[in-house]
């Protein structure tokens, strides 16, 4: 087993391109380690990408903010710029393990690793990011729809393809971000359900919205028939409330022994979305 520490995302593609399928890009590791202990994965080489150059570091244009593809969980809920403007992708972030976890793992690899309730990837879903991917062919540039293949799948192979960079539209005027977890407790565990949405609202009246809920389904799941209801509507209690209850439409969720059974999770959904949109409303007023 070999293991490379690549400079660039250019020269991690060309590692993987020389190993045939038979190598993996690594940078948390925190999900990728747990897999091949459990030889689930039986890589002749890991590429660390944690060095590399164009891989790292959080920035804006003044269009967009952009996050390096091995930036850590701890680097996104400590930065300035996302706290300026995603505080809601912070917190999600600051969410998830263990600080040592945190310490490792990117939000990139949130994303990849495709569990369905991961909560960097739960506040990142409604902010409309842009993912570049890196192959022998290539970029590419994919939506956060578009980063999922089915349950714990990606469509990111890591034998072939990385996630470079993802790209955030900066929030404009009237527009708010909100993330919302339930847990059995506050570290270390898995959410029963978490929630994330953005809303856009000309004055009092909602313009659009997209709002994201998990586990209900393959990763963060859409609130389609609850986004379509807010459209042209103010955020008051009534509406917040029936946009919960339109939620249900499109959840699917399963029975867990540990974080709540379907019935449960049913019932706790419409809650947890009026409180994001409540969140959003706060921020706006």
């Amino acid at each position: 087993m070999q293991y490379v520490s690549a400079s660039s995302s250019g020269e991690a593609v060309e590692l993987l391109t020389r190993a045939g399928g038979r190598g993996v890009i690594m940078a948390g590791g925190t999900d990728l380690m747990v897999e091949f202990k459990e030889g689930k994965i039986c890589p002749e080489c890991f590429i660390d990408v944690t060095k590399a150059a164009d891989m790292a570091g959080i920035s804006a244009d003044g269009e967009r903010l952009v996050i390096g593809g091995a930036a850590t969980l701890t680097q996104i809920a400590r930065s300035p710029l996302v706290k300026r403007y995603f505080p809601s992708l912070a917190q999600g972030c600051g969410c998830v393990g263990s600080l040592q976890i945190r310490n490792s793992a990117t939000l990139a690899g949130n994303v990849v690793s495709a569990q369905p309730a991961g909560d960097g990837a739960m506040a990142l879903a409604p902010l409309d990011p842009v993912f570049t991917v890196c192959s022998a062919g290539g970029e590419a540039e994919l939506t956060m729809g578009e980063m999922y293949a089915g349950f714990a799948k990606s469509r990111v192979d890591h034998s072939r393809q990385l996630v470079k960079r993802i790209s955030i539209p900066l929030p404009q005027k009237g527009e708010a971000a909100a993330f919302y977890r339930l847990e059995l407790r506050k570290s270390l565990s898995l959410p029963m359900l978490n929630c994330a949405a953005m809303v856009h609202c000309e004055g009092k009246t909602v313009t659009w919205a997209r709002i994201a809920m998990a586990p209900v389904g393959v990763g963060p799941v859409r609130a389609a028939a609850a986004e379509a209801y807010l459209k042209g509507r103010e955020l008051t209690e009534a509406v917040m409330a029936r946009a919960g209850e339109l939620a249900l439409e499109n959840a699917n969720p399963r029975s867990n022994p540990l974080r709540g059974s379907r019935e449960y999770r049913l019932e706790a959904l419409p809650v947890i979305i009026r409180r994001t949109l409540e969140a959003c409303r706060a921020q706006l007023s």
